[in-house]
């Protein structure tokens, strides 16, 4: 076994020594536009960025994976439409591990996922790994041992790399209100022989052993939630198909990016032709969710996104939540300016909404729930403050 410098440890290292305040800090969009033209920054390292000011069309741009597994072709005449949440959480009693895929770059599959896993937690599922946490090395424990009790990612590394994008940090918060026991799995260590995936599925077993008659819930990228003999190269298999083959539980394996709108990728020809109000899947006659492939179980189907006020429709995830105005008016602003909006009583969180105003005549608004804010307005010099109530 060989040991390597945990990523979180580089980043907190180089923190100290240039200065900066954190790595994850925002950035405007001129900024990462001119750090990944001069090649200071990968293009998947610029899609979190754009993704951590609410760049939805952007990040995306950066980071698509082409339709997977011939799901492309598929023939697709024989099934019915049904809502996604109402089938999934019907089926859930039948199984111990859930595992959720999502494309790291569209909100929309974090928002799902978190009203999923809400739905869940009243069929017994109480533990929730999600690829992005951090764990410690020497311990297996999480890296920010307070998350649990804070109950929300701050802006440090410590929580994870894509904690800081507002709708992950809001899935987090959900799953501590709704009392899951947080867990990370991610590759903190190389063991020789194995690579990310295998060792992804032996840290997820290593917690199981702990919690063996507890119901589990594993969100994950992409093609982790993998769960056949699908080669992803050099021989190895997905996180899913190891976890499987492991443990001897066979998972509800749950992907949501092969039916999602594609901005640089080709979508899926149902999209176009399909109308879509909300998460979906297909259901045969009998109905019973339709297993597409033999590499995941269910495939959720995302309507494509139309805009209000310059935001996404999904943002907009109950009738609580309102957009919201920007307070410009008060301030001498040197534009573009970054907006935040963090819950009232968090301290140094990260925001459950944040936008870039590119000039004055930029109506972009927040979308909040109802509650108590802190909105912040930065132009690169200037951080200026006001509180704000929704009701």
């Amino acid at each position: 076994m060989k040991n390597t410098i945990p990523i979180i440890a580089f980043f907190l290292v180089l923190a100290q020594l240039t200065g900066q305040k954190n790595p994850y800090e925002q950035k405007f969009s001129y900024e990462i536009e001119s750090q990944l033209a001069n090649g200071e920054i990968s293009s998947s390292r610029a899609s979190l960025l754009y993704s951590i000011i609410g760049d939805y069309i952007s990040s995306i741009q950066l980071s698509e994976i082409p339709i997977s597994w011939g799901m492309d072709s598929v023939e697709l005449k024989n099934y019915n439409l049904e809502d996604a949440m109402t089938q999934i959480v019907q089926i859930a009693d039948k199984h111990q591990i859930i595992i959720i895929s999502e494309s790291h770059s569209k909100p929309q599959h974090r928002i799902f996922a978190s009203k999923l896993i809400t739905e869940l937690a009243k069929k017994g599922f109480k533990h929730l790994g999600i690829e992005t946490l951090t764990n410690n090395p020497e311990t297996g424990l999480l890296l920010d041992t307070m998350l649990q009790q804070r109950g929300y990612p701050t802006n440090s590394p410590f929580t994870g790399t894509y904690s800081h994008e507002p709708q992950m940090a809001n899935l987090i918060r959900s799953a501590v209100k709704y009392d899951y026991q947080l867990f990370a799995y991610e590759r903190a260590m190389d063991i020789e022989g194995m690579d990310r995936d295998e060792i992804q599925a032996i840290n997820i077993l290593a917690y199981l052993k702990n919690h063996p008659e507890e119901k589990l819930i594993i969100l994950c990228g992409f093609h982790h939630a993998i769960e056949s003999n699908i080669n992803k190269g050099r021989n190895y298999n997905w996180m899913a198909k190891h976890l499987k083959d492991k443990s001897q539980i066979d998972p509800l394996t749950i992907y949501q990016d092969n039916f999602t709108e594609k901005i640089v990728e080709d979508e899926h020809n149902f999209l176009r032709k399909a109308q879509i109000e909300s998460p979906s899947v297909f259901v045969d006659e009998q109905g019973q969710i339709a297993r597409l492939s033999e590499h995941v179980d269910i495939e959720v189907i995302h309507p494509k996104t139309i805009y209000y006020n310059g935001r996404p429709h999904w943002l907009y995830q109950s009738k609580d939540h309102k957009s919201v105005e920007i307070n410009k008016s008060d301030y001498e602003l040197d534009y573009p300016i970054l907006v935040s909006a963090f819950l009232k009583n968090e301290r140094e969180p990260v925001p459950v909404d944040r936008i870039e105003l590119k000039h004055k005549y930029d109506q972009k608004k927040l979308v909040l729930d109802k509650g108590k804010y802190r909105i912040e307005i930065f132009d690169g010099q200037n951080l200026y403050t006001y509180m704000e109530e929704i009701e």
